[in-house]
């Protein structure tokens, strides 16, 4: 049996609310090809695996749908990593399980994939609607966007980069096409840090022997609303950024090693490091504000023993400087220690 063209891959965690309107994206495709859809549930609390099971039933059992449930939570990095070994298309394609692929999306980028022989075929713009929002609304037609020119980014690696630097690209995976053996080849979803967006995309960036973008817009994503973590979730939140962050910097020597611009250039590595830093701080950190009440003892001790785990009895700089940056934009010196939590502040 020949193997599907096109693996779509969604990974599964609640949002019930809209599992119909993304399925059925995928499944109303304009793609006469083979293509499989695979879904992984990541142990869903709100009925959406039992829901999708009853209402895909057909489907499943034709093989259209694999569906799929995880035997505990393991969190959206190995969920993702698990369905990529569970594709077995050529191409490989990720569809957040709120969002929506356009009727176009999986013929116009296997063209363009088979026409160049790409490794990535990026998109160039998405959809965005609001979170509340049932009903998709194309501003362009198929036909109206596919006279515009394909361009092949350029092959030299500080071109490349510089390009990443800009945000020229979107970080996310969902707004690509993949070829899966250029994923698998090159262990781009390998590691503690796998997961994160920005990290990725300088690999497949840098990696993709042959990386096209596309003008056609294929994606539509739900926006969604600002989420503050509660007091109770923080000190695990930060923790995890952490630990991510500094797994993530040693991950960063394996992709070094793979492209020679960065290799042994220290101020490209720096480049790299700094700005996927400052990306993943503003959004996990500033924009759920979580310092909002200053450094709390719950804070404290989370930035504490993280630190403690990686740098031993060397944690205290590190801590002050981590905990210093994050409550500056809070324009609050002294909340650098929060008074009103610790009550009994040093002498002065």
């Amino acid at each position: 049996m020949d193997k599907p063209k096109i693996s779509v891959l969604i990974p599964l965690y609640n949002r019930k609310q809209y599992a119909v309107q993304c399925i059925d994206s995928a499944l109303n495709q304009t793609f006469q090809e083979d293509y499989e859809i695979i879904i992984r549930d990541d142990c869903s609390t709100d009925g959406v695996f039992e829901f999708v099971q009853e209402k895909y039933a057909n489907q499943i059992s034709a093989g259209k749908i694999k569906l799929i449930r995880n035997k505990k939570n393991w969190g959206e990095k190995v969920n993702v990593n698990k369905l990529i070994r569970d594709a077995t298309g050529k191409y490989i394609a990720f569809l957040h399980n709120d969002d929506a692929y356009l009727p176009h999306a999986l013929q116009h980028l296997y063209d363009v994939a088979e026409n160049f022989n790409a490794d990535v075929v990026h998109g160039s713009g998405c959809l965005i609607f609001p979170e509340d929002d049932s009903k998709i609304f194309v501003s362009e037609t198929y036909d109206s966007v596919i006279s515009k020119k394909v361009a092949v980014m350029s092959d030299i690696p500080s071109e490349r980069f510089q390009m990443w630097l800009r945000g020229e690209i979107f970080w996310d995976t969902q707004y690509n096409l993949f070829n899966r053996n250029f994923m698998i080849e090159n262990e781009i979803f390998n590691g503690e840090a796998s997961g994160d967006p920005i990290f990725l995309s300088l690999w497949w960036t840098m990696l993709a022997k042959v990386f096209v973008k596309t003008p056609v817009i294929f994606y539509v994503r739900r926006k969604r609303p600002k989420v503050q973590l509660t007091e109770k979730e923080i000190p695990r939140g930060i923790e995890e950024v952490i630990s991510v962050e500094i797994e993530m910097s040693r991950e960063f020597n394996r992709l070094f090693n793979k492209v020679e611009l960065l290799k042994n250039n220290e101020e490209y590595q720096y480049m790299a490091k700094a700005f996927t830093f400052c990306v993943r701080e503003s959004a996990w950190i500033m924009h759920k504000e979580i310092y909002r009440n200053g450094v709390t003892p719950e804070i404290y001790n989370a930035v504490k023993n993280t630190f403690k785990k990686y740098f031993g009895d060397d944690y205290y700089y590190p801590m002050f400087l981590f905990n210093w940056a994050h409550v500056m934009p809070f324009r609050r010196s002294s909340y650098i220690i929060n008074y009103n939590a610790n009550p009994a502040p040093p002498s002065r």
